[in-house]
């Protein structure tokens, strides 16, 4: 089921040190990032469908997702929006619990850049 993937995303996120607070809102989970940032995380285990969006001042930074229009990149579906816009080859496997940890190393060493 999707809810308890994200129940278990929820709960995997309050031990990393950089998130000050997460809730879970049904459809997805919000983590609040230290540095005013915030995590979106939606995953519909049924569709096999994710996205992971880290948003400052009601805008996307970076993000992570798997829908299938990036043809070109060589981890399709697979794919990371970098802080430029950009498309980029993605690590992400699919499975939320292995990525979390992938995930959330890029935005600590992306939110220690922007300080």
């Amino acid at each position: 089921m999707s809810t308890e993937a994200l129940r278990e995303i929820a709960r995997r996120l309050v031990y990393y040190t950089i998130v000050t607070r997460v809730e879970f809102l049904r459809t997805k989970v919000r983590a609040y990032i230290i540095g005013e940032y915030i995590l979106d995380v939606y995953y519909n285990q049924t569709l096999g469908k994710y996205s992971y969006t880290l948003i400052k001042e009601n805008k996307r930074i970076i993000g992570w997702d798997n829908a299938p229009h990036h043809i070109s990149i060589k981890s399709y579906p697979h794919h990371f929006h970098d802080a430029d816009g950009k498309i980029m080859k993605s690590q992400l496997s699919g499975d939320p619990l292995k990525d979390l940890d992938i995930i959330m190393r890029a935005i600590k060493k992306f939110s220690k850049l922007r300080k």
